[in-house]
């Protein structure tokens, strides 16, 4: 009578043995679901020069030594960014952009510029200088809130709370610091 007790205890850890590994297989699909939720870059480019033209004429070039692209379509520059944009009309560089780092909220669809960042508008000649920008291409605007020069051949411009063109033909600079007159200069 013992050895049949025994052979239950067999059949019953056999079945727990089975019950447990029927168990791990219907867990495997949450293991996958958790590794689904990676936040990190799903591409990662280094060395790039991107090319964009318009009707046959190139558009605008953009140089990036690392660029980072995320699943929901955001984009950073973790290592600076330098564009040229131009005129395809004219066919002459228009605009000339550079920063230390940037990123595209693809969402809203706006790039953040940081650090060191200068837009040269090459036909009007005005040069804007500041430590951040966002340029809000729905809008076709950049601003900061930041300390922003402001540099053409008639004046320069201090100041910050900057709203301004694209192409930087028309600025205003709501928290004014300072303004040179370049003909009192002369």
């Amino acid at each position: 009578m013992r050895y049949v007790v025994t052979h239950r205890t067999v059949a019953g850890s056999r079945y727990f043995f089975y019950v447990l590994l029927l168990s791990a297989a219907c867990l495997e699909p949450n293991i996958a679901s958790e590794s689904s939720r990676y936040d990190g870059p799903i591409i990662e480019s280094t060395g790039l020069e991107i090319v964009r033209s318009d009707a046959g004429a190139v558009a605008a070039r953009v140089r990036v030594d690392k660029l980072l692209q995320y699943k929901n379509g955001d984009k950073v520059y973790p290592e600076g960014v330098y564009a040229e944009f131009y005129d395809t009309d004219k066919k002459s560089m228009a605009i000339i952009l550079s920063a230390n780092q940037a990123c595209y909220h693809a969402e809203k669809n706006i790039y953040e510029l940081q650090g060191d960042v200068k837009i040269q508008s090459c036909e009007g000649h005005r040069q804007l200088s500041t430590e951040a920008l966002y340029l809000d291409l729905n809008h076709e605007e950049v601003f900061t809130e930041k300390f922003t020069n402001i540099a053409t051949d008639k004046e320069l411009l201090t100041g910050s709370e900057l709203r301004a063109k694209q192409d930087l033909s028309q600025y205003s600079v709501l928290a004014l610091q300072g303004f040179v007159s370049m003909a009192s200069m002369a």
